[in-house]
């Protein structure tokens, strides 16, 4: 037994094997019962970590008594005393909201929309992914997902530009004034533009298929950033959801 236990440090140090594989092989060992003791009194003595590997959790949410997905739903991931202590997000309109690298822990789910009554799911994680069904009745009333009346922000790929070009993508232009041309996943509330790669001075806009943009003066190359929002107010407490940054050039050539 002490050269087994010596074995296991041996390979733990060398990050050969996870702790979960290792109590597995224990678990079915001819000393089953002595050998797990045995390697959990040997990971609290050289401080190896109980808590399982972070993983990633899918939440799906639709309407009770259907199938129907629900867009727009407010999801949290928290502990009962704070509800979104590890995040906020608002589901697609397949009605999935995703939170990576979710630490093994007893959490609470909080899922609440207008016009539903809100639902909160208790669950323990583990090192392994995990898609968790919430339905919602209709109605009002129960927990709010919210941020404290703060705002989440929250980059996901639930609203994205998948293609983008200024004046359709032409390389020249002989005006300022250009139209912003580009299709969208998802559905999107707000948009912004800038020639400025932090947005600097860009006002969110209401959403646009086809929106205006008036280049900086001067002719030259001109470099635009254009980027997409969903933006939710979930009774005070603000959440929104931005698209990935997209760009295009142009040319501006004033006679």
């Amino acid at each position: 037994m002490t050269r087994c236990v010596y074995t296991v440090v041996n390979m733990y140090r060398g990050q050969d094997m996870k702790i979960s594989s290792l109590i597995t092989e224990y678990k079915y060992s001819r000393q089953a019962t002595s050998g797990l003791i045995t390697l959990l009194a040997v990971m609290v003595l050289y401080g190896m970590p109980l808590l399982s590997y972070a993983a990633d959790l899918s939440v799906r949410v639709h309407e009770r008594g259907g199938n129907l997905p629900l867009q727009d739903v407010s999801v949290c991931l928290g502990t009962p005393a704070s509800i979104n202590q590890f995040g906020a997000a608002l589901t697609g309109s397949d009605g999935m909201a995703t939170f990576s690298n979710v630490p093994g822990a007893q959490l609470v789910v909080t899922a609440s929309k207008s016009g539903y009554k809100a639902e909160q799911q208790s669950l323990v994680t583990n090192n392994m992914d995990r898609l968790l069904v919430i339905s919602l009745p209709t109605g009002g009333g129960g927990p709010v997902c919210g941020s404290d009346g703060g705002r989440e922000i929250i980059a996901s790929s639930s609203i994205r530009v998948t293609q983008f070009g200024i004046n359709n993508g032409v390389a020249v232009t002989a005006t300022p004034r250009v139209f912003l041309n580009h299709e969208a996943e998802g559905v999107p509330t707000h948009y912004r533009a800038s020639e400025h790669p932090d947005f600097s001075g860009a006002d969110w806009q209401a959403y646009a298929v086809k929106p205006g943009f008036e280049l900086s003066p001067g002719n030259g190359r001109k470099l635009v950033y254009f980027q997409l929002r969903r933006f939710s107010d979930m009774n005070g407490a603000n959440l929104e959801v931005l698209s990935p940054v997209a760009q295009d050039t142009i040319t501006l050539q004033q006679r």
